[in-house]
């Protein structure tokens, strides 16, 4: 690594922080930031100095772990929602969220540590999570020197600003405008490649409503775009590898299977991924996954697609032989895009619109180039090639304009802080808590009426605590210090606590009640049949959540605690009971890497409830044994990052 040439940018940012200054880096996807933290990293390490390096999502903090721990094997930890390996390390690997509660409830566990690296930090901007990342930047120990990694952020000078105000270490900004290997934008409109927006806007593909000339322009592209033309002008070109994006997981697997009608592999190519594909399943022993089968066919010809109803072992598997060079076109939905070091060649865009949570929308400029900047691989190509495949009836030009050479969107403030966090500082601080506030993003870039909002949501947040029993007293009661412990649903717990209902689980009844609690069917998914315990259970839930979201609403808060949804029921008790994954599979729709990762987060929970002095001893021997029964077999995260690869 320190044969490497560095950039302009990579040196100053390093020069920063030899100067024990925080540095924030603003640089584009494939610039090269990461190079940052891993001389950061191994300078700390060689001064036995401690770090931690935070990442948005399981599989970036899996990847780093594995990357890290070839280098420093005996110096590297993770602790994720899933797994705990080594948490005493030098260099510790945790998600933002397990980063922000441990900040909450254990700080003097950090006091030691030198740097803190926040990977993808424009995630602060998230609606859903990027609450998190302001509360873990507030609750810095003062002495902690940060590295934050970002995207393109255009309002940087307001968030150093911020930061500054805030910390005792001066922080510095490095800003990156321009990406190693510079992006060529390539257009399929009616079948045909363009490889300039104007030459699209040239084509004669629109005309006037003549009855009519005040209507919008009729567009009259007929020829559908084919996969096939786009797959033979990419091959012809030597574009490959190519990542293709697509935010439907199931049009990932139709293309895949569309595509297989070529074949990008030479026999010698064929033989190499044949047998590293074999190894793999065999080291991950996945022969359950019914994806496994069809997958296989596609990768005898350097076809493949990855999604998250994948297994978490297979999607594994599956960037490992990307990285292999011998996967030639991947069909992916865009968690491959962040973070995870899978660059391609030649990116494409199935759509430029997607679903963000509550509304469906064109890209963001940010998010577009989260993705196009994973073409064009830095010491290979000279060049990255970003395909955009265009359907009148779904995107105007002007707007394809905008999203292609508009300026990124600022990152601003998404605070709205839980009970769980609440609590926490309410049993660290008091009626102080409101103090904090003003150390904030949001009061940072807010106006005053806006900033009087947020502390009346505050305020009313703790009215709601105090009126439900959580805060008694001036200090928060046993059912609240459970709560503190349950991040994201905070009330349910506790009010099934108060009511005797928790207590009184039994192991299945347990684990199905928990990953009702934290399950979220998608958009039609078709309901299973209850048999008469389990319809009494849901209509207890029910009348329980009606209770907690009267509450809610009458103290005007947004959004609503999660409701139940018992989908999962009958896989639970499944599971719990000894099945296996086929067996599951036999009686369920959803996606088998759903189930997992849904599995998983309800062992998250039973361990934050496990872990709270509000659990009598007999109740935690329960959950222990639920938890040991659960976490076996595709679910046992450690057994997946323990292997050897």
């Amino acid at each position: 690594m320190r044969n490497i040439e560095l950039d302009r940018f990579q040196k100053e940012a390093i020069n920063c922080a030899k100067n024990n200054n925080s540095v924030i880096v603003s640089a584009p996807t494939g610039a090269g930031k990461t190079l940052i933290a891993e001389r950061i990293i191994e300078d700390s390490l060689k001064h036995d100095k401690r770090i931690i390096y935070t990442a948005p999502i399981k599989a970036l903090s899996n990847q780093k772990f594995r990357d890290f721990s070839c280098k420093y094997p005996d110096k590297t930890g993770i602790v994720t929602g899933d797994v705990s390996i080594n948490r005493t390390a030098p260099l510790l690997i945790m998600t933002t969220e397990i980063f922000r509660n441990t900040l909450l409830v254990e700080s003097d566990s950090f006091k030691e540590c030198d740097w803190i690296i926040f990977d993808e930090i424009h995630y602060l901007d998230d609606v859903e999570r990027g609450t998190v990342w302001e509360e873990s930047i507030i609750l810095l120990p003062p002495e902690m020197k940060m590295l934050a990694l970002s995207a393109t952020i255009p309002n940087i000078d307001e968030f150093t600003d911020w930061l500054n105000k805030i910390h005792k270490v001066p922080i510095k900004n490095i800003i990156e405008p321009k990406r190693p290997v510079p992006l060529h934008f390539y257009f399929q409109c009616n079948n045909q490649i363009y490889n300039k927006l104007k030459d699209l806007k040239k084509a004669k593909l629109v005309k006037k409503n003549l009855k009519n000339p005040s209507y919008k322009e009729q567009y009259l592209f007929t020829k559908p775009n084919r996969l096939s033309t786009l797959l033979k002008n990419i091959n012809t070109r030597e574009w490959l590898p190519c990542l293709y994006f697509s935010f439907s997981r199931r049009r990932c697997e139709e293309l895949a299977q569309e595509a297989a009608s070529y074949d990008f592999l030479l026999p010698e190519e064929k033989e190499k991924i044949n047998e590293f594909f074999a190894t793999l399943l065999d080291k991950f022993d996945i022969s359950s996954s019914y994806h496994v089968n069809s997958i296989t066919a596609l990768v005898k010809k350097g076809i493949a697609y990855h999604h998250a109803g994948l297994l978490p072992a297979l999607k594994e598997i599956i960037e490992r032989l990307f990285q292999t060079g011998l996967i030639k076109v991947i069909f992916t939905t865009e968690t491959f895009a962040l973070g995870v070091n899978m660059p391609a060649k030649t990116v494409v865009f199935d759509s430029l619109s997607k679903f963000y949570g509550r509304y469906h929308a064109y890209l963001k400029t940010r998010d577009f180039y989260q993705m196009a900047g994973r073409s064009g691989r830095r010491g290979i190509d000279e060049e990255g090639y970003v395909i955009s495949r265009i359907n009148s009836s779904h995107i105007d030009l002007e707007s394809l304009e905008k999203i292609i050479y508009g300026r990124y969107e600022p990152i601003k403030s998404q605070l709205n802080s839980c009970y769980a966090t609440i609590l926490n500082l309410y049993n660290i601080s008091g009626n102080k808590i409101f103090d904090i506030y003003p150390n904030s993003f949001h009061f940072h870039q807010s106006r005053g009426w806006q900033k009087k909002e947020m502390l009346n949501l505050i305020r009313r947040k703790i009215k709601l605590l105090k009126d439900l029993g959580y805060i008694e007293k001036g200090e928060i009661s046993i059912k609240g210090e459970l709560a503190s412990r349950v991040y994201g649903f905070e009330l349910t717990v506790g009010e099934l606590f108060s009511n005797g209902f928790l207590l009184n689980c039994k192991e299945e009844d347990l684990f199905t009640l928990i990953t009702s609690l934290v399950y979220e069917p998608r958009k039609g998914e078709r309901r299973p049949k209850f048999n008469k315990k389990l319809k009494k259970t849901k209509k207890d839930m029910n009348r329980l959540m009606k209770y907690i979201h009267k509450k809610e609403k009458h103290f005007r808060i947004s959004p609503l605690s999660k409701k139940f949804f018992f989908h999962l029921s009958d896989v639970c008790r499944l599971w719990i009971q000894g099945a296996s994954l086929i067996d599951l599979n036999k009686v369920s729709t959803v996606d088998e890497g759903e189930i997992i990762r849904y599995f998983r987060m309800s062992i998250q929970v039973l361990r934050e409830i496990k872990s709270s002095q509000a659990i009598p001893s007999d109740f935690k021997s329960e959950i222990r044994q639920c938890i040991e029964k659960v976490n076996r077999d595709e679910v046992n995260a450690r057994k997946q990052l323990s292997q050897k690869i």
